[in-house]
């Protein structure tokens, strides 16, 4: 929209402002400022891909330059020898108001260059009208190397059947290798040989960062051909190490930072149930939010110990709060979202919680082959009962 001004002054100048021009609402771009220079620039759109862009071009030049755009703008990979003729990088022109942009076909590589070249007449770049101008794409941030958080059981001593152990990473790792990548070692450092039960599906968590990893029950459990045949995995008085490769890519393809290795003695076996009877139970005051701490007098299954035992308040509900494992999985802190009420409660206990032997509260791994085959009712839990007394 142009609006016509009054005669001003003796000379009668008519003065015209084009307001729509100056705002672009004329479907035209702004004309650049008087003497602007263009420029090239590396720059990155709204879905983070990397762009080039061309600006400060007059708006009588953004019109010539809509035919062939790839002959005045083009942008070339930066090899370390030049190759003649190269042809430039493939993608999108696009007007942006002002803007001429350049989308590459493919991602930029990191680390690389790339030179962007501006021909004002579509010849030859620096011929008094054009303007090159390189640019390097910013390396990707390096990626923290992925490692072995913990191994459990944590314990430096072991009993001679021990079942399995879990693996946590710090990142979630590649799967179908797995047994490629861990070894056994005895006192002399010799691999024992075919020492974990190989599951065509390895026992990982949905994130994929913890593995479950199982010592052959078959040489585990007493009385079976391959423990009679072999021996067992672990001996009483013996010391070994589990070791983890460091070439064992995480998922996305990167090896850990180091090796693992985690040493252990080893005890004679665990034949016994836990028995909720024998924990020792550090009872919290009323009106705080003070642990229950409960001690089991041996390491049990970690995993499940997260998920096997709670706190119920006197009618049946189970109590919100936090829980934390301690060292060595030897006992079992629970904090509650709100202070602790005077009254009883019941500290319940899956029947399935297990020992480092596969021992569960409701029965023994070891199962007397001899004993007759009647099936018994299991009770589903256990449990123990606290009071946490009145407000003094």
């Amino acid at each position: 929209m142009c609006v016509k001004m009054p005669n001003r002054g003796a000379s009668g100048v008519r003065l015209l402002l084009c307001l729509a021009c100056a705002s672009g609402l004329c479907g035209r771009p702004a004309a650049a400022a008087e003497g602007a220079k263009p420029t090239l620039s590396l720059a990155t759109d709204a879905e983070r891909r990397s762009v080039f862009e061309l600006r400060g071009l007059r708006a009588d030049d953004v019109a010539s330059l809509s035919q062939k755009l790839e002959k005045h703008f083009a942008v070339y990979s930066v090899l370390d020898a030049e190759i003649a003729d190269q042809p430039p990088l493939a993608g999108r022109y696009e007007h942006v108001g002002g803007t001429i942009r350049f989308t590459p076909r493919f991602p930029l590589q990191p680390g690389m260059r790339y030179r962007a070249v501006y021909r004002a007449g579509g010849g030859v770049a620096n011929d008094g009208a054009g303007l090159t101008e390189v640019f390097v794409v910013p390396a990707a941030a390096a990626r923290p190397a992925s490692r072995v958080a913990a191994v459990y059981p944590s314990a430096a001593t072991l009993p001679e059947n021990q079942l399995k152990f879990y693996l946590y990473f710090t990142a979630p790792m590649s799967r179908g290798g797995a047994y490629q990548r861990l070894r056994l070692l005895d006192g002399q450092g010799k691999p024992v040989d075919l020492p974990f039960l190989e599951l065509a599906e390895e026992l990982w968590n949905p994130a994929g960062d913890r593995l479950t990893l199982l010592l052959d029950p078959a040489r585990v459990k007493q009385g079976l051909a391959p423990r009679e045949e072999v021996g067992p995995v672990l001996v009483a008085g013996r010391r070994y190490t589990l070791v983890v490769s460091r070439d064992w890519p995480d998922a996305a393809g990167h090896p850990l930072m180091a090796e693992f290795r985690k040493d252990f003695q080893v005890a004679p076996p665990d034949e016994t149930c836990p028995s909720p009877r024998t924990w020792r139970l550090a009872i919290p005051r009323p009106a705080t939010r003070s642990a229950l701490i409960v001690q089991f007098g041996e390491p049990l299954d970690r995993a499940l110990l997260a998920r096997m035992l709670w706190v119920d308040d006197g009618q049946g509900r189970r109590v919100p709060g936090e829980i934390e494992i301690g060292s060595g999985e030897a006992s079992w802190c629970f904090r509650p979202e709100r202070p602790w009420r005077p009254g009883r409660y019941k500290l319940m206990a899956d029947a399935l919680l297990e020992d480092l032997a596969g021992n569960s509260i409701a029965r023994k791994f070891e199962l007397d082959a001899r004993r007759a085959a009647t099936p018994v009712r299991e009770a589903e839990t256990a449990s123990v009962e606290f009071e946490i007394g009145p407000r003094q």
